[in-house]
Formats: C-alpha cells, sequence, structure tokens
C-alpha cells in the first residue's frame, strides 16, 4: 500500500521534458494514470487542476522522473479520497471567478500558466488550468493574459444563466493591480503595446458593462490551487476555501 503524501506535487519540482532515450518502457502505464487524474480533476478535484495539466504535457515521452510525479498524485488521493465539493444552500445568486497566473514557470518554454475558479453562492461549478500559448514578458502581462481567459469562461456562464432566466451578479477577482489597470485603461502605452488584441476580451467586456472587476488579496485568491505548486498550509488552506473537504 502506497503512503499517502499531503501535496499532490513536490513544491520544489525541476520536472523537464524527457528525451527518447530517457522514455519508459511502457509509456501507455502513465498515460494511464495521468488520463485518470483528469477525470478526477475535471470532475470534482479543483486541487488536482494544476498537477494533471502539468503532467499531461509529458505523455509522448514520459520518463521515470514523470512517472514518480504521477505515482505521487496516486499516493495525494489515497491519502484524500474522502474529500468532495459541498455545495451550500443560499437565497440569494451571485456568480464570482477568480483568475490567476504564475509567471514564466515552465522549465522548457519559460511560459506562464493561466488559472481561474469560479463559484456560484459560494460554491464552486468551474475551474481550470492551462499554460499560456506565448512567452509573457512581465507578471502583469501573464495576469492580463489569464484574465482574458477567465473573462471569456465568464461570458460562457452568463449565457447560461440568461438561457436559465436567473439573473446574477458577476463579479472577476484578480491579485495583480497593474492587470486591472490595463484592463481598465483604454489607453495604449509602453506596457500593453506589445499585447496580443486577443487578450483585450477582458477590456471589450468591462466596457459592455457585462460584468466587474475588483482586486483580491494573493492569500484569498483561490485560482492560485490552479497555477502551480504549493506547501502545505497553503495547499489545505485553499483547498478549504474551495469546499473541497471530507
Amino acid at each position: 500500500m502506497s503512503h499517502p503524501v499531503s501535496t499532490p506535487m513536490d513544491l520544489n519540482h525541476r520536472i523537464h521534458s524527457g528525451t527518447i532515450e530517457d522514455r519508459i518502457v511502457e509509456p501507455s502505464y502513465y498515460q494511464s494514470i495521468i488520463g485518470s487524474n483528469i477525470y478526477a480533476a475535471t470532475g470534482s478535484r479543483p486541487d488536482l487542476a494544476y498537477t494533471t495539466t502539468f503532467l499531461l504535457q509529458f505523455n509522448n515521452c514520459p520518463t521515470s522522473e514523470h512517472l514518480q510525479a504521477a505515482r505521487r498524485v496516486l499516493r495525494y488521493l489515497q491519502g484524500t479520497k474522502d474529500q468532495v465539493l459541498l455545495f451550500s444552500k443560499s437565497k440569494s445568486l451571485y456568480l464570482e471567478g477568480y483568475a490567476d497566473a504564475s509567471y514564466a514557470n515552465d522549465l522548457d518554454t519559460r511560459r506562464s500558466v493561466s488559472g481561474y475558479v469560479f463559484s456560484v453562492s459560494g460554491s464552486i461549478i468551474s475551474w481550470r488550468s492551462k499554460k499560456q500559448k506565448s512567452v509573457a514578458t512581465s507578471t502583469t502581462e501573464a495576469e492580463y493574459m489569464a484574465l482574458s481567459l477567465a473573462s471569456r469562461q465568464t461570458m460562457w456562464l452568463k449565457r447560461a444563466f440568461i438561457d436559465l432566466r436567473l439573473p446574477t451578479k458577476i463579479a472577476i477577482y484578480c491579485d495583480n493591480t497593474g492587470a486591472i489597470e490595463v484592463a481598465n485603461n483604454p489607453k495604449i502605452n509602453e506596457r500593453t503595446k506589445h499585447i496580443d488584441v486577443a487578450y483585450h476580451y477582458t477590456r471589450e467586456k468591462l466596457e459592455e458593462h457585462q460584468f466587474e472587476l475588483f482586486y483580491v488579496a494573493s492569500d484569498q485568491n483561490l485560482a492560485d490551487i490552479c497555477i502551480k505548486a504549493l506547501a502545505k498550509p497553503a495547499h489545505d488552506r485553499l483547498r478549504g476555501l474551495l469546499a473541497c473537504r471530507q
């Protein structure tokens, strides 16, 4: 029987892409573990979003190092198999989204990771971790790109609420004041002129008053669990805030 661990990924990991020479004999074994993790991370375990997305990128050429990291996730699941998402009863209806990014944490490409978490009246309904498509040149740009991803999900959820005839207030929270400033400022300057037009989606929707954008302290940003490995205290605290508990 495996010994449980308290976090799905080692905080100090230095995992790189592998080579054909280092690939394990049975890549399908690694791929089956990741496939199972994807099922859990997609359905009911937002605390696995980052780790699963990170390890998925090594599916084509997994090494013993990657396999060890994948087995760690299983050990984490062994110790947290009773964790469930709790949905509270509420008379008021409001939609909140949290967006975050980790700057240049991919050791091979130096790309950042975007993450978001959405809740309805305090109950988590949607989450995602995704490596950004291009290299961000600053933390502000990385966070702004993460806001764009969250904004698109916001509009999808808003349309779903409209179809259900459920009016609701919508807010997105971000822990980077620079990204919030860029989103609220229609003027092009040295900080924004090189940012791809596609990422200005947030600004466009703010101008249309589709949702509101607010600052949140980093330690209260629920999306932090979707963008990087965390130490046990921070991981446990955010998992609790996600209402993912026994």
